[in-house]
């Protein structure tokens, strides 16, 4: 059951604790001490930047795989590149998430592992910033496959469930889901790498545009 909903919570803006009032409140992602392995950029100030998305086989790197890699690439505010890609696990996909995520172990056989993907990936996204809807989930996948292959990953990350909850302040939640429908952003489907990533560039920009107006305002 925790399996299964901490799934559903993967893009969310609740906790474990706040399923069904039972825990103790934590501290999030966005709150506690920056002590991520990579560097945070904490304000919407990157313009050119990659975002991205993956579909796991679970919540936790080292344990679960990768199954689907999604990014856009923006440069001078345009879309300059895609990498999409589903990704053999090389372990079973449960049932639950394919419910979700609709990939299922078909799908992924026969495809490229995640040692000669990632490589791909990191290349495409280059020295850029990379940008994810709670990040410190998919970093973690990131660089512990990265780990794995010797290669570093060096480049900035900005998390855009952390940066909505700061400027969107009218937003009553702030999981993709109910960030899209609040914005009118269309979200074809949810759940899949590429999508939830193009979805999540778009939160991205009104984020940015708010910010920019607030520099205005108090200059």
């Amino acid at each position: 059951m925790d399996n299964f909903l901490d799934f559903l919570v993967k893009k969310s803006d609740i906790g474990k604790n706040e399923y069904f009032n039972y825990r103790q409140p934590q501290k999030t992602a966005c709150t506690r001490q920056n002590k991520a392995p990579y560097e945070k950029i904490t304000e919407p100030v990157a313009d050119d930047y990659v975002v991205f998305d993956l579909e796991t086989t679970g919540m936790k790197a080292g344990v679960n795989g990768i199954t689907e890699i999604g990014a856009v690439k923006v440069i001078d505010g345009e879309i300059a590149g895609v990498f999409n890609t589903l990704v053999d696990p090389e372990q079973f996909i449960p049932y639950y998430i394919t419910n979700i995520t609709h990939i299922t172990n078909d799908m992924v056989a026969g495809k490229r592992t995640i040692g000669e993907v990632l490589p791909e990936f990191l290349e495409f996204a280059g020295e850029l910033p990379l940008i994810a809807h709670n990040a410190p989930f998919d970093m973690s996948f990131i660089i512990h496959n990265a780990a794995k292959l010797g290669i570093e990953v060096k480049n900035p990350v900005l998390d855009t469930l952390c940066l909505s909850r700061k400027y969107n302040k009218e937003c009553e939640k702030h999981n993709l889901a109910y960030l899209t429908g609040f914005f009118n952003i269309q979200l074809k489907n949810a759940h899949r790498a590429y999508f939830d990533a193009l979805a999540t560039e778009r939160i991205y920009r009104i984020i940015k545009k708010k910010y920019n107006e607030t520099l205005k305002q108090n200059a």
